[in-house]
């Protein structure tokens, strides 16, 4: 390198001249295009790290909602069925009629029985210490069932159940769901009320109700945890909206204040005006946050609203741009300055023609090289200049870390030599090709499998009027971390999904493993027919998430027993199409929604939703409908047993080319015949309990 800056320096002064100016311009390109670099791929990390963010937020959100509507639709069903109960009905006819009191009085000893049994049964009944002591301890009124006429007096109440004035029991409709008064301990109380029906006309004063009262406590609030919550800064609570903008808490709130309480919540605010979107407002305490909301399915208009904090969300991307902003922009400083100050040193030696001068010229080079090589050592990227046969004319010590060959080793030797096999050829027709003026950026991996290291590299032409001369720059950053970080990102997306289908496929004990199997039966027959690694992906995640839609069918229907009705079947069939609907606003790397949207349309075009025929389907979608009716036929039911692979490849062949594709079948068949898909997959005809 010291002879190399003694050379340019010793060059007539014009030429010493263009030659600065050239590395200047040089050097200036490097580090503007490394910093736009950096913040092209910093901005992308960030926005795929807050769309993933924005997709844990929604199925999260959407889970917890599931669960609190689930929690209200209950208790509401214990009530309106209390009050078509026969022996209520009674009660509630004699009690209504002046003459027949004496009847109703003798009948409310049963019905107390009845409604303090139903109230353990149904969680009507707040279980205490007092409970195991004697019986004339006053027992705290916070839970129980009582039936009430229409002016709000009650004739039977059980044990514990909270007196209520008229006014705070809100008649209305046939059921209801309500906020009653806030007891002692400042928990909110929940009224359920269920209109008895007479057996004759009855005025509203004469009518009766059955009303249970319960507060939103630790079995209410124990909806909103969501399980393997890792977060320290998310949160999720129950708003009741107000006007202009004001909320009111009906669950605790990580950063204090009282439930019940009007208050303004931005976030909030936003979650109720626009249920499933996304926006980062101040919460309750100020503190910006992601949040979104979601209406439940109970009928109460409360709101879920889940959020975290977006430092959390864009903490660790921020943190390594501004690092790496910052450390390039201190080099480029440093380099500027020093540059400017061997510039002027040249200009001023070039007055200078005397051998002595020259001399002295010399010597000053020789220290501004060493000082020029100790800045370029301290630089995190790996610098090397090369002749156009790839000759080292300098390099730091960086790049002799990455090498593996000492700094002055390395000088004079062919730079492909430092490495082996495609990296070698891939160094080789890069330089060639700056040398003719082509400027190349890509990544280079080197080291141990275990330990791989990803280099984002640059190789530039530079200006040259010797072929002696450097006409090659070899710039190398090691964005190792940054790669690290997106493939942490996306293992976390992925088992984001895994642990969904989870949650899905535990609904019905009898598809347990549904899921799982349709993506593996569909990722063979991908294979099997050669398509893309990304198309491959995307037929994975669809096969995962074939059952989310059915959050949307009721349990009971999921782990029947006997035959399914028609409109059964139609609620299950129609989840489907909702299920594609759910996912279709989130940002899969593939068509997924598209996928799920069009895997019940027929190779003939005689399916649905929209009746496309042939390749008009999106091939993912044929793959699936072959996988999820394989899976579906040779697995077993709550309704019956699997059918086994002979009798599902017949029914599959029957149906191909009017509802199946027949290539996607035949690959099946290979699979099944020839690949040892039978072994593989025959575990798939035992009963789920037997799987366990």
């Amino acid at each position: 390198m010291a002879n190399k800056v003694e050379g340019w320096f010793m060059q007539p002064a014009k030429t010493s001249g263009n030659r600065i100016q050239i590395f200047v311009l040089a050097i200036l390109g490097i580090l503007a295009v490394g910093i736009w670099m950096i913040f092209k791929f910093a901005a992308s990390e960030a926005e795929q790290d807050l769309e993933n963010w924005k997709t844990r937020l929604n199925l999260v959100a959407e889970s917890r909602a599931a669960e609190v509507s689930t929690w209200l639709n209950r208790h509401l069903s214990t009530v309106e069925e209390l009050a078509t109960d026969a022996s209520i009905q009674l009660y509630a006819t004699q009690s209504s009629i002046p003459d027949n009191q004496a009847l109703a009085e003798g009948q409310r000893g049963y019905v107390f029985s009845l409604l303090s049994t139903e109230a353990e049964r149904a969680g009507f009944h707040e279980q205490r210490a007092i409970d195991t002591v004697a019986a004339n301890v006053k027992r705290p009124r916070r839970v129980g069932l009582a039936i009430v006429n229409g002016e709000g007096m009650a004739s039977v109440m059980t044990t514990g159940m909270p007196l209520l004035r008229p006014e705070e029991i809100p008649f209305s409709g046939s059921s209801f769901i309500a906020l009653g008064p806030i007891l002692a301990d400042k928990t909110p109380l929940v009224l359920f009320g269920a209109r008895i029906t007479p057996s004759f006309d009855a005025t509203p004063a004469e009518e009766h109700w059955v009303i249970g009262a319960r507060p939103l406590d630790d079995d209410f609030l124990h909806t909103l945890v969501q399980p393997g919550e890792q977060s320290e800064t998310a949160e999720t609570y129950i708003v009741n909206p107000g006007e202009s903008g004001i909320v009111t808490p009906l669950t605790p709130l990580l950063g204090g204040g009282r439930t019940g309480t009007p208050r303004q919540d931005a976030a909030a605010s936003y979650a109720v005006k626009s249920p499933g979107g996304f926006e980062i407002l101040p919460n309750y305490s100020g503190r910006d946050m992601l949040v979104t909301g979601k209406e439940l399915s109970a009928p109460v208009p409360w709101v879920l609203v889940r959020t975290i904090s977006a430092k959390e969300v864009l903490a660790e991307i921020s943190g390594k741009r501004n690092t790496l902003i910052i450390t390039l922009s201190l080099v480029a400083l440093f380099l500027l300055a020093t540059l400017i100050l061997v510039w002027r040193h040249g200009v001023s030696k070039r007055l200078e023609s005397s051998y002595r001068e020259q001399e002295e010229l010399l010597a000053r080079n020789q220290a501004l090289s060493g000082f020029l090589q100790s800045v370029s050592d301290g630089q995190p990227t790996a610098i090397a200049a090369l002749t156009s046969d790839m000759t080292v004319r300098f390099s730091n010590e960086k790049m002799a870390t990455v090498t593996g060959i000492p700094s002055k080793e390395l000088t004079n030797r062919r730079l492909d030599t430092a490495f082996t096999g495609s990296v070698a050829e891939l160094l080789r027709e890069k330089t060639k090709a700056a040398s003719s003026g082509t400027a190349t950026e890509l990544q280079i991996v080197l080291g141990q499998e275990q330990h791989p290291q990803t280099y984002q590299t640059q190789i530039l032409p530079l200006d040259t009027h010797d072929k002696n001369d450097a006409s090659v720059l070899v710039v190398m950053q090691d964005i190792s971390d940054l790669i690290a970080e997106k493939a942490k990102s996306e293992t976390l997306y992925k088992q984001l999904i895994g642990t969904l289908t989870e949650i899905i496929d535990a609904r019905d004990p009898w598809s347990k493993y549904h899921s799982s199997r349709v993506a593996d039966v569909a990722v063979s027959i991908a294979e099997e027919i050669g398509v893309t690694p990304d198309e491959m992906e995307a037929v994975r995640i669809a096969g995962q998430l074939v059952n989310i839609g059915k959050i949307f069918v009721p349990t009971i229907i999921l782990t029947k027993q006997t035959p399914l009705s028609e409109d059964e079947l139609k609620l299950v069939r129609e989840s489907m199409q909702k299920g594609a609907s759910l996912i279709a606003g989130l940002d899969f790397k593939g068509p997924v929604a598209t996928i799920l949207a069009e895997m019940r349309e027929n190779w003939d075009g005689t399916g649905e939703p929209k009746g496309l025929k042939g390749d008009a389907i999106v091939s993912g979608a044929r793959i699936l409908s072959v996988s999820n009716a394989f899976v579906g036929m040779v697995s077993a039911r709550a309704h019956r047993s699997g059918l086994g692979f002979d009798k599902a490849s017949d029914i599959l062949q029957a149906d191909a080319g009017t509802r199946y594709e027949r290539r996607l079948v035949a690959a099946l068949q290979n699979i099944l015949e020839n690949k040892g898909g039978r072994d593989r997959w025959h575990h798939y005809m035992e009963r789920a309990e037997e799987t366990n």
